[in-house]
């Protein structure tokens, strides 16, 4: 069975306690039981007592677990905390069909509730990831300023949009229940929902069919890279269907007949997360374009190097991660020293092998009077980079 997206890391790019309310994922192993001191909301906002100023992985509500006369104080308690933040955090609320919805905070995904504790914290993982892709594209668009005449691929062009897959009949609900600033647009099924995938902007899909039908569906737009990790909502109407659908792809389940309101809501959280993941590649693909331009001019500029390590430097410390800065040097890979007529080649050589084996959030760029250079988000990182320059080159005849 497929997983939510691809390339899931298998760890939290930030640790620390989960905030919660009725619902807290199972910890992956005892040292993190050990170490992070999970946080139960409720108890502290009864006795009127701030959350500690540690980070939290993600922030997990289940609103059945408030009673409603007290859901308006939680939640305005609770968005107070949350902006004063250092950064964001994934934000989940556990709902059903019938809840009302939540007024105030802007969750990173309004779930079913019975999404298993593995899967959520899988979600949790991802979304993690498309903040922190988020905050590399600002500061990209910042640091660098925009590529003009940059052309996008068609799949991050044009308004946003909300396909829907099936023959259920409900088009028109579903059109209903999106924002009027939203395209609906229908399928008949997985294939020409791919199809019309490719030609325009979509930030979400609806998938609203037989179950068998759905997880085909999901799979066949799973497949794809470029839509691996969009938001796709799945249907059913029996309870047993849950787990299988997220076990199979789903970002969320729809559980029966939702309140409209509701609907809304779980639409417009999905669609927003959507265009905020496109927007973030389409900077880090429009800035890899530049990047790779700047190899022709010898290189970028060793200021805006320096502003754009500082600035990313900033924003991971608030996660209370590192920075880490992987200078592509022959030396590092055993290679021998290149003759300066060779040195241009052999910087390509290497930048070619670690643009192909990095992520497109990772910098790797040409900086004058540095070289070829790698900026990861975590040390792993840079040791599965060095493993996998390692290997290429191994197989690669180098004419330094």
């Amino acid at each position: 069975m497929m997983g939510i997206g691809m390339d899931v890391e298998t760890s939290l790019s930030w640790r620390g306690p989960y905030w919660y309310v009725g619902r807290c994922p199972i910890r992956q192993n005892s040292n993190d039981i050990a170490r992070d001191q999970d946080i139960a909301l409720l108890g502290l906002f009864e006795r009127s007592i701030s959350p500690p100023d540690q980070l939290p992985a993600a922030i997990i509500i289940d609103i059945q677990q408030i009673h409603p006369q007290n859901r308006p104080g939680f939640f305005e308690w609770l968005t107070d905390h949350v902006r004063r933040l250092p950064c964001d955090v994934p934000l989940y609320i556990l709902t059903g069909s019938q809840d009302a919805p939540v007024e105030g905070l802007r969750p990173i995904a309004i779930l079913e509730r019975s999404v298993p504790d593995d899967i959520l914290v899988m979600l949790i993982c991802i979304h993690q990831r498309a903040l922190m892709r988020s905050e590399e594209a600002r500061i990209r668009r910042r640091v660098f300023g925009r590529v003009p005449g940059f052309g996008a691929a068609p799949h991050y062009s044009g308004g946003s949009g909300l396909m829907v897959v099936g023959v259920s009949g409900r088009f028109l609900e579903w059109q209903a229940a999106s924002d009027h600033n939203v395209e609906v647009v229908g399928a008949f099924d997985g294939n020409m929902a791919t199809e019309f995938m490719a030609q325009r902007a979509f930030d979400a899909v609806v998938i609203d069919s037989s179950v068998e039908d759905t997880i085909d569906y999901m799979q066949q737009i799973r497949r794809d890279a470029r839509f691996a990790s969009l938001p796709v909502l799945a249907v059913c109407e029996y309870q047993e269907d849950v787990v299988a659908l997220f076990r199979n792809g789903a970002s969320d389940v729809l559980l029966g007949r939702n309140r409209p309101e509701t609907l809304n809501r779980r639409l417009a959280s999905a669609i927003r997360l959507g265009k905020r993941r496109r927007l973030a590649d389409r900077v880090l693909s429009e800035s890899h374009m530049w990047l790779r331009q700047q190899i022709t001019i010898g290189g970028l500029d060793q200021q805006r190097y320096e502003a754009y390590l500082e600035t990313t430097a900033n924003a991971m410390a608030a996660r209370g991660l590192d920075l880490w800065e992987m200078h592509l040097t022959p030396e590092n890979f055993n290679l021998p020293a290149p003759t300066p007529e060779d040195t241009a080649e052999l910087n390509g050589t290497l930048l070619s092998v670690a643009d192909a084996t990095s992520r497109d959030e990772d910098l790797v760029c040409l900086v004058k009077g540095v070289g070829p250079v790698a900026v990861l988000k975590n040390e792993a990182g840079t040791l599965r980079l060095q493993k996998r320059i390692h290997s290429i080159l191994a197989h690669t005849v180098i004419n330094p």
